[in-house]
């Protein structure tokens, strides 16, 4: 009984001993060295935001001291308009019009531009690099720009708007489809290759089917996207109901303004809603 009795304190020490140095096992190196460096990216983002903020004049106390500017715009803007709302029809079958002419061209030339601007399928080293040279001086420029270019090179309209479109949807496709297609199934594309296939042979049997789920689904994301854009173009004259939207902006004819507002809000929910349902029984 004695030695019995002496034995289980010593086990219990030994095993609280070893529950205790193992809550004071100091963090391995590396998971340390990795919450200093989280550390160090967030206090240098929070730096730059915070020298962004100054540079650029951002004020909390001017920001809340206008807020009743905000409260007569909002008494101006409800209730909206509902009589003015037969003129916004054609404007708005307008600007689907835009969008759907804008995403059809731009998707279309988007498709041998990703092609080319992907490291595993471009037939050359120079033609790869040249097409992802055009590919990023197109990303490189807003939607806004092109419709003011296109607006001064041809006319003010939505014809300007359609151009603009086409040229923003390329740059956004061929980015993302150029990805995808260097993220395909390799094996099949050597396949195709060393039975003897040229390049349309291997963009025909092994790059267009891995793709082509993806190129539907960024198809209708950059038709959703171009909704929205065409509406924005119409402020720099490039058609469709954003023209109407700055006629009523610069006669302060708020009410009028916030019915646009939310008719432009319908008509993108309901374009979105479509999208959805439509890519999830085509991919």
């Amino acid at each position: 009984m004695s030695t019995a009795a002496t034995m289980r304190p010593a086990a219990t020490q030994v095993s609280g001993t070893t529950k205790g140095s193992g809550a004071g096992r100091p963090e391995p190196p590396d998971r340390l060295a990795g919450r200093v460096g989280m550390g160090v990216i967030f206090a240098g983002l929070v730096g730059i935001t915070l020298w962004a903020g100054k540079l650029v004049g951002f004020s909390w106390g001017e920001l809340l001291g206008n807020l009743d500017k905000v409260d007569r715009l909002v008494d101006d803007s409800f209730p909206p308009e509902w009589a003015f709302w037969p003129r916004l029809v054609d404007p708005l079958l307008e600007t689907i019009q835009i969008a759907v002419l804008g995403t059809a061209g731009g998707c279309l030339i988007a498709l041998p531009v990703a092609l080319l601007a992907a490291r595993t399928v471009a037939p050359r080293p120079w033609i790869y690099r040249v097409s992802r040279m055009g590919m990023n001086l197109l990303r490189t420029m807003p939607d806004l720009f092109w419709a003011m270019l296109f607006a001064s090179a041809v006319r003010f309209g939505p014809f300007a708007g359609v151009l603009a479109l086409i040229a923003f949807t390329v740059a956004v496709i061929s980015k993302l489809l150029s990805e995808s297609a260097e993220a395909i199934d390799l094996s099949v594309l050597e396949a195709v290759r060393a039975s003897g296939g040229g390049w349309i042979e291997t963009v025909r049997f092994a790059v267009w089917p891995q793709i082509i789920p993806h190129f539907v689904s960024y198809t209708f994301y950059a038709f959703e996207l171009n909704i929205r854009a065409s509406t924005v173009l119409g402020l720099v004259g490039a058609g469709g109901i954003g023209m109407v939207l700055r006629t009523q902006l610069s006669v302060f004819e708020y009410d009028r303004v916030i019915l646009i507002v939310l008719v432009s809000l319908a008509v993108v929910l309901v374009i979105e809603r479509i999208s959805e349902m439509a890519r999830r029984r085509l991919v």
